[in-house]
């Protein structure tokens, strides 16, 4: 008999295709950290400030890439996937998700894009696929989605995908400037998801 648990890996730790984009799975690699880090490397740091990915915000070399790669691919081990967005053939962005047996919920984690796609609704097409996976073949009970309380772009986005504001976890983010700032929760329901 199959678990929960081997259920989200199967369907979840594949190459997705949506209308645009490509989600893939890259390990990390040498060769996978340097096609991470081409795609980040003239990034302004500024634009990242809502999606650390390293102490102090985007990653200042190959070797941090790498390393950032291996953090999350450990941190993924057991009930995790990381996903990294291509279009075009060319990489874009990140997600990863976790899945929490206990109360069969799906949890859309770190997220980040490059600038130059931003504006194009690639989140809401990545959200759209994923929960439908998730609602209608994992059979969860919610999805979990969560941004910084300043990062209005996301906020606005998980607004209005139709998720609920549970709460505010007040100064929780270290910004890269030393600033702190708060971290907002939101959900979505089985029931809120068979309604839209």
């Amino acid at each position: 008999m199959t678990t929960q648990i081997e259920k989200f890996f199967e369907l979840f730790k594949r190459d997705i295709k949506t209308a645009r984009l490509e989600l893939r799975i890259l390990g990390p690699t040498l060769e996978n950290a340097e096609l991470v880090w081409n795609a980040l490397k003239n990034e302004k740091l500024d634009d990242f400030k809502y999606a650390p990915m390293v102490d102090g915000g985007l990653p200042k070399s190959l070797d941090e890439t790498f390393a950032m790669m291996q953090r999350q691919d450990k941190w993924c081990k057991s009930n995790g996937v990381n996903f990294y967005v291509f279009h075009d053939g060319k990489l874009v962005g990140y997600q990863r998700i976790f899945y929490w047996e206990s109360n069969k919920t799906l949890q859309f984690a770190d997220v980040w894009f490059v600038k130059s796609v931003w504006g194009n609704g690639f989140s809401k097409e990545i959200h759209e696929v994923l929960e439908k996976i998730a609602f209608e073949e994992l059979k969860v009970h919610r999805t979990t989605r969560q941004c910084m309380a300043g990062n209005i772009r996301s906020k606005n986005s998980i607004i209005n995908a139709g998720y609920h504001l549970d709460g505010i976890m007040r100064d929780t983010n270290l910004l890269p400037d030393g600033t702190w700032m708060d971290h907002l929760c939101f959900t979505k329901l089985e029931s809120e998801y068979k309604k839209l």
